[in-house]
């Protein structure tokens, strides 16, 4: 028996096959991903070597790799160890676009619990909350209690995008340590969380440079702990079991005396 006739595919059949458009294929074949084999009659077809080298290239497309990637190194690759070092690497990029996108959907479900909250929102709330989520900003949420003057006003304060920045890592800085200090047991009354309770305090005085309306809309913020976000789960958990512990040690220590408030919510 003679040897098969090997099966060759027009432009328009590997298309079809293989879920793309032609002009996706003709891409292809510009960049040189995909040269066609043969040709017939000034016609480009394809073989069963371009069928795989297609599948593959739309398996890689999918990790998020780039054309360029995959047509100048991966399509190249022959190590398994270099294999797996542009695919760990390409697993960390998906990881962070993942961790992005929950921070963007968490943004989303800030504006919609305050809509829900106040039957509208203003602009200038929006986009503080917005941007603190796109900075990674845990608390955001405390936005919800401030007044829209106080949103305006801290908006305007902070109109240096490099200052803003700069206390925002601050906060998250210390937020993270408290959320540490808390995950190891470490003791509210003990040198270290009197410390920071030290710390925590002097960075509300600083936030609020004396105005008592806003250091009672932080303290509302507290009292309403319980009522929190599930999404900022851990930073209410140090805050209410660590935290408020650490603080009113300190403040029965220092005499300090804070506002007696309830819950107030923005209006």
């Amino acid at each position: 028996m003679g040897k098969r006739e090997e099966r060759l595919f027009t432009v328009g059949e590997l298309a079809h096959k293989a879920g793309v458009t032609v002009r996706t294929l003709q891409y292809y074949d510009k960049c040189g991903l995909l040269i066609p084999a043969y040709s017939e009659g000034g016609r480009r077809m394809y073989n069963r070597r371009d069928v795989m080298r297609l599948q593959q290239i739309l398996y890689l497309k999918s990790f998020g790799f780039s054309l360029e990637d995959i047509r100048d190194r991966l399509l190249l690759v022959e190590s398994a160890t270099e294999f797996e070092r542009i695919l760990t690497r390409q697993r960390q990029g998906l990881l962070e676009q993942i961790s992005h996108l929950q921070q963007v959907a968490e943004a989303m479900n800030e504006v919609i619990a305050e809509i829900k909250a106040s039957g509208d929102i203003e602009i200038d709330r929006f986009v503080a909350i917005m941007e603190l989520m796109r900075q990674g900003n845990s608390p955001s949420f405390i936005f919800r209690y401030f007044t829209n003057d106080q949103v305006k006003n801290l908006i305007n304060r902070f109109d240096d995008g490099d200052d803003a920045a700069e206390v925002t890592r601050q906060y998250e800085s210390m937020f993270a340590e408290m959320i540490e200090l808390y995950r190891t047991g470490a003791d509210p009354a003990g040198p270290e969380g009197q410390e920071m309770a030290s710390r925590w305090w002097r960075m509300v005085n600083a936030f609020t440079e004396g105005d008592s309306a806003l250091l009672e809309t932080l303290v509302s913020a507290g009292v309403d702990v319980d009522n929190w976000p599930d999404g900022a789960r851990e930073f209410k958990e140090a805050t209410k079991a660590f935290l408020e512990r650490a603080l009113d040690v300190y403040f029965k220590n220092n005499a300090i005396q804070l506002p007696a408030v309830g819950v107030k919510k923005n209006g």
